[in-house]
């Protein structure tokens, strides 16, 4: 891309090294990312209906805004892992396509095989639905007609293997997985500085 070309040549000249840049990159573009989701969960939460409380708007926009987050770091360190972005927008929706089976809404985190349980801690979609979940469902209660009917929000949180989730422990998992993200990405980088042969003066005499 246009950026990596820019990017690679000003390090090779010595302008900056990864941190500076990276953390100025970061700085540019949070704020920007945080706009969008904002948006959309002013948007969506009263359409769906959801929880009246103030308190639990305010938790449902942290958490889709450090979501929106996080999801941004995972792109950054693919994109530097990759060298073309045509390699990145292969390989990013795949990833994400294995965060989101593994999220908690297709089966349950329990019930994964062993080999597997590591994905589902780190999937970002599995925080966030967890955490979602958790404001959602904490403290409400229900109608029953059967003894077999769920009466309370712990309940059915229990019932998706939700049961010990809270938004602050969603919200340290995406934080988790963020900060990890952010941090293979510096490494990346660095480990992949560009080089460039040096080209001696040609004698012509």
């Amino acid at each position: 891309s246009r950026e990596k070309i820019v990017v690679d040549r000003e390090r090779t000249k010595g302008d900056y090294s990864v941190g500076p840049y990276l953390l100025a990159k970061l700085a540019a573009e949070l704020p920007i990312s945080a706009v969008f989701p904002l948006l959309f969960g002013a948007v969506e939460y009263p359409m769906c209906g959801l929880n009246k409380s103030l308190g639990r708007f305010g938790k449902f926009l942290g958490l889709v805004t450090v979501e929106s987050f996080t999801s941004s770091a995972i792109g950054l360190s693919v994109g530097s892992l990759v060298s073309s972005p045509e390699a990145a927008n292969a390989l990013g929706p795949a990833v994400m396509v294995i965060f989101i089976v593994f999220g908690g809404y297709y089966c349950n985190p329990e019930n994964v095989p062993l080999a597997f349980r590591w994905i589902p801690r780190v999937s970002l979609i599995k925080h966030g639905f967890e955490g979602l979940a958790a404001n959602e469902f904490r403290g409400l209660s229900f109608e029953t007609k059967l003894p077999t009917d769920v009466a309370t929000g712990e309940q059915a949180l229990q019932r998706i293997g939700f049961g010990e989730s809270t938004v602050p422990k969603s919200l340290a998992g995406l934080g988790r997985i963020m900060l990890f993200n952010w941090m293979l990405t510096f490494h990346i980088l660095k480990s992949k500085k560009p080089s460039f042969q040096f080209c001696e003066d040609g004698n012509f005499n």
